[in-house]
Parts: C-alpha cells; structure tokens; sequence
C-alpha cells in the first residue's frame, strides 16, 4: 500500500509518468531486499525487444506524413466527399481523424495535426467552441485504437499476443466508434440548424481525392503487408518511414533538409520518453509479480464479484479510472499483466481484452486531470481548458456507451482475426 501511495502522490504533484514510475519502483525494489543491479537490467530487459523497436520507427512516420502534408490533403478530401451534407463538416473531421489515426498510432498527434485545421474550421462555420474541441478530442482517441496503434503494439508485446491479430481486432471496434461520433455530429448539426457547405462538383472531389491518395496509400501498404505476412510491424514502420520519405521529398515536396532535421530531432525526444516510460513500467511491473499482487487482486476482485459480467464492469471502472492519471502505454504494461490472468479465467481472450483496455484508455485522454487530448486541444484553440473538458463531456459518455457495446459483443474484436488467423 505504501508503494502505491508514493506513486499516486508522485502523480498528484505533476511528477512525470517515467519518473514516477522508476522511483516508486526503485523505493519499493530496495524494500523487498533487491538491488538497484536488477533495476537496471530489468529496465534494459523491457525495452530489449524487436517488437518494441517499431514504437520511435512509427513515431517519426507519423511525424514526418504531418509535417510533409498530409494531414491537410486528407482533411481536404474529406471535406469534399462529405462537407455538402448535414452535419458534414464535423464528419469531415471525423473521417479525416480515422484516416490519419491509421497514420501515426498516437492519440494527441491525431488531435494536433487535424484540429488544428478543423477546430478554427468548425467555429467559422458557426460550431461553438465546446463542441469543436469535444469532437476532435474525442475523434483523436481513435489515434490508439485504429492500427496501426503504438499503445496496442505495447500491449502485444506485454500480453506476448500476436500484434498481427491485434491489429486486425482494432479495425471494426474503431470503425463503430468513428460512426458513432458521425451520427452524434449528423444529429447536433441537425438539431441546431447549421448550414452545410455548397455541394462541390466532381471535378473537385476527384481532384481532392487524388492529392490525398499518396496518404490514403500508406496504411493499405502497411497494415496490408502486415496481415498478408510480407513484413513484421516492425519492419512495417520501417517501410512507413521509407514511403513517409518519398513522398514528402518527391511528391507533396514540403519536407526539405531543415524540415527533416526538425522532424527528426522531435521524434528522437518523443521516441526516448515513451521507451524511459516502457523501461519504468517493466520494473514496476516486475515488483507487482515478484510480490504477487496480481493473483491478490484477482483473488480479491472474484471473491467479491464472482459473476463474470461483475468482473468485467469493476475492471472497466478500475481502467477508466487509471486512464485519467496514466499514460495509456504506461498504464497497458501495468494494469495489463495484473488483469490479464484474471479475464483469461473467465472466458475472455487476450485478444478481445487488448482492446478493450485500449478503448479504456483512450476514453481515459480525454478525461481530466491529466487527460493529454485536453490539454493539446486547449493548446490549438486557445479555449480554457475548464471550456475543453466541458465540451468533450457529452462526447465520453458516446463512448463509454460504445466501449459496453464493444465489450459485450466480442465478435466485433475477434472477427477479422478469426477469418484470417485461424
């Protein structure tokens, strides 16, 4: 109990994720008699994976599909397809947060790169403030469920599940969230009346279409090589680097040296803080198992709710809660290994419970107090952030609705992965 006090304290004072991770797992290490030798080889351990090299190599393609123009050519398409219709500009970015999630795998990447456009976008066209920070919050949690996601990678690695099939799993639920905010967006613009844009002629939309068609191009090429067995996730980033490259130098021609270095330089940054967090975690996690706390709190949690939909509700409630403090990458190496014997007892495969705990997570970025969507999108629309977490409210429940759905109904994770997988 006192280790999870030290670490919750951490928390509450704003310590960062990785260092409140490693020192409480330090302090509680020394206290069972351990030496700080077995810290740092376990913190070497955990990131001594092939699997785990694909997180800095998908981080710097999504960075480098941003800054080389992407982003606005999909939100662009997506306007021309959908912004004539009722409610359409909010679908337009909703689609285009679903095309770029497919992108980067990284839920405040989503919310920067397309609200950045669309929330101005949304407020001109007479939007209010809440609701356009709320939507494109909510929209950029898809960044972690639709691969290929860097939070779901984790989670295969940690889960030793097969990042293939997760992968695959996180399609459909993603597809159902994103049309889920589509409708809550069509019945708002209704309700209120708001003009949609003026129906563009076909010339235009083939024109939208074909210069976001290099962008469109990228996740068929990597999740399909990823599926089909071409190539490893691994390989797969690498391959998403490369395609990133070529058509940020020689087609859109907005990347240039100065651009890459930038680039560069902030992917290596954010690439080292995700794996020093990734490195915590496997210590703490590896203290958690030493004292085996798992079986403890599986004990504890089938002891007091022995009927398996009690089970899952109270680890739901459990997660949700842990995701407005944790990391989502940081709280999967955590919470993972002390839930995953305790699911698996009851009939739930590491599948189907991988995504349940990233769409846990997700709903957990949008959530105050350390919600990171929020504070991305108080960033790019200069909205309080009192005025960012009231507008995505509304929008969590949509989701929380839909993580039941999703939890209840499994074939929505396990179907793809059946038809190819077994």
């Amino acid at each position: 109990m006192i280790t999870i006090f030290i670490f919750l304290v951490l928390l509450l004072i704003s310590t960062p994720i990785a260092a409140a991770l490693g020192l409480t797992s330090i302090y509680a290490v020394l206290q069972a008699g351990n030496s700080l030798d077995n810290v740092a080889r376990t913190m070497f351990a955990g990131i001594d994976s092939f699997s785990l090299m694909a997180i800095p190599f998908f981080i710097f393609a999504g960075d480098l599909m941003l800054a080389g123009g992407t982003s606005k050519r999909l939100i662009e398409m997506a306007r021309k397809l959908v912004g004539w219709t009722t409610g359409g500009l909010p679908i337009a970015g909703v689609i285009s947060s679903m095309f770029f999630a497919a992108l980067s795998g990284s839920s405040p990447a989503t919310v920067a790169a397309i609200g950045g456009v669309m929330i101005p976008s949304l407020r001109d066209s007479g939007y209010s403030g809440r609701f356009s920070v709320g939507l494109m919050c909510a929209a950029g949690s898809l960044g972690i469920i639709i691969p290929p996601s860097i939070t779901l990678l984790v989670y295969g690695v940690i889960a030793e599940v097969s990042i293939s099939e997760l992968f695959m799993a996180g399609v459909i639920p993603g597809l159902f969230i994103g049309l889920s905010l589509i409708v809550v967006s069509y019945y708002i613009a209704k309700k209120e009346g708001h003009t949609p844009d003026k129906k563009p002629h076909f010339k235009e939309v083939a024109a939208a279409v074909k210069n976001a068609v290099w962008g469109i191009f990228m996740p068929l090429i990597v999740l399909g090589g990823i599926y089909f067995g071409i190539f490893t996730p691994t390989e797969a980033a690498v391959v998403a680097i490369v395609y990133s490259l070529l058509i940020g130098f020689f087609i859109y021609r907005e990347l240039n040296l100065k651009t890459l270095f930038a680039v560069t330089k902030r992917s290596v940054v954010i690439a080292s803080m995700v794996m020093l967090v990734i490195s915590s975690a496997k210590v703490f996690s590896w203290y958690l198992t030493m004292e085996q706390i798992p079986n403890q709190i599986a004990s504890t949690i089938l002891e007091v709710a022995e009927n398996p939909v009690l089970v899952i509700l109270l680890i739901t409630a459990v997660l949700l809660v842990v995701g407005m403090f944790m990391d989502p990458s940081a709280a999967v190496l955590v919470m993972a290994p002390l839930f995953l014997p305790m699911v698996m007892e009851i009939g739930i495969s590491p599948v189907h419970f991988g995504i349940i705990m990233i769409v846990n997570l997700a709903i957990g970025m949008l959530t105050p107090p350390f919600g990171l969507n929020l504070f991305v999108a108080a960033g790019i629309s200069d909205l309080p952030l009192t005025n960012v977490i009231k507008g995505t409210l509304p929008f969590v429940l949509v989701l929380i609705t839909a993580l039941l759905v999703i939890t209840f109904a499994p074939s929505l994770s396990t179907y793809l992965p059946s038809m190819i997988y077994d």
